[in-house]
């Protein structure tokens, strides 16, 4: 694979479209359906933006190391990171940077769906703030764990994982170990720890299709070869799943709400087409720093806040009943 050294990055960088807004609040619901044509249209419009963006989402505990792995894969500090135990935010962000080999990788960070400190109408609004910003599908979920013993709360985090995107998710779940540094000081491999984990974590390995990385957030010598290798494995992971990304129903019904908002093209400031990357870019940041957004996107997919409010409930009801 071809070294995608870290190039300057930034959330907020809108310029050439920062007069414009895509959502607009006084508008009526519109529903989300759509002629076969329409849906043939939306589906080659999904292909090009797929050749141009790699799509990632960071799932995992919270502490686990989510943040600190999305500010690697960026090249520079994009989400809030800190050792303790809770997160620092319960809003899903998201950061992205161009790749050497052209794409625009674009990183999604969801400290607030697995803290358990959260109530279920906060995990419900940052689920749709995530599938919003992956839109219309991530590629690969980075599942990021520390190294240290497997504990039953990761194995719970991991059900949960599955109770809130589908049993699926885990074809598109690529493990990532936090801490190499400590496996470098006691001199074992990557391959020797997985050896010697317990069941259930060498089961969650095969389940992901043996796909596993491991990265020290803090060694800037050896930083860029794990990023790399990260980046390697989630092209891998495209491939494995015939060059697709991760859908589901809701989704979908995302991807129409966009589809519908952007169907009149935008014009940015200077009066000129936005292309898709910047009309994503724009909608991205409109989703990222306002909940009236949310609000309008709950309105207008069809039932997605019934089914969003029902799949988080059941998932914690699940998580309640391993405790």
């Amino acid at each position: 694979m071809k070294t995608d050294k870290p190039e300057p990055s930034s959330r907020t960088d809108t310029s050439s479209a920062s007069d414009v807004s895509l959502i607009r609040y006084t508008e009526p619901s519109v529903p989300c359906t759509d002629s076969k044509e329409q849906a043939m249209s939306r589906t080659g419009s999904m292909e090009v933006l797929d050749n141009k963006e790699l799509r990632v989402i960071l799932v995992g505990k919270t502490g686990g190391g989510k943040s600190a792995l999305g500010n690697s894969l960026l090249g520079g500090r994009h989400f809030d990171s800190s050792i303790v135990a809770h997160s620092v935010s319960s809003r899903c962000q998201y950061g992205s940077r161009n790749l050497q080999n052209g794409k625009r990788l674009v990183v999604i960070d969801t400290p607030g769906l697995f803290d358990t400190r959260e109530t279920n109408a906060v995990i419900a609004k940052e689920l749709i703030r995530c599938i919003a910003l992956a839109s219309p599908g991530p590629h690969a979920f980075l599942y990021v764990m520390p190294i240290g013993r497997f504990s039953r709360e990761e194995l719970i985090t991991v059900g949960y994982v599955k109770a809130l995107f589908g049993e699926h998710v885990m074809q598109f779940v690529t493990l990532v170990f936090t801490g190499k540094d400590q496996l470098d000081y006691h001199e074992i491999t990557l391959e020797e720890y997985i050896k010697g984990s317990p069941p259930q974590l060498q089961s969650l390995f095969d389940t992901c299709d043996r796909r596993v990385a491991i990265i020290d957030n803090h060694s800037p010598e050896s930083k860029e070869e794990d990023v790399n290798e990260i980046l390697r494995l989630v092209e891998q992971t495209i491939l494995s799943n015939g060059g697709k990304h991760y859908t589901s129903d809701v989704f979908q019904s995302s991807e129409k709400v966009y589809q519908i908002t952007t169907s009149e093209a935008a014009l940015n400031k200077h009066g000129k087409r936005m292309d898709s990357l910047e009309m994503r870019e724009l909608f991205r940041k409109e989703v990222a720093d306002d909940d009236g957004v949310l609000v309008t996107l709950a309105k207008d997919i069809t039932k997605v806040g019934t089914v969003i409010s029902q799949t988080v409930a059941s998932a914690w009801l699940k998580v309640t009943d391993w405790l």
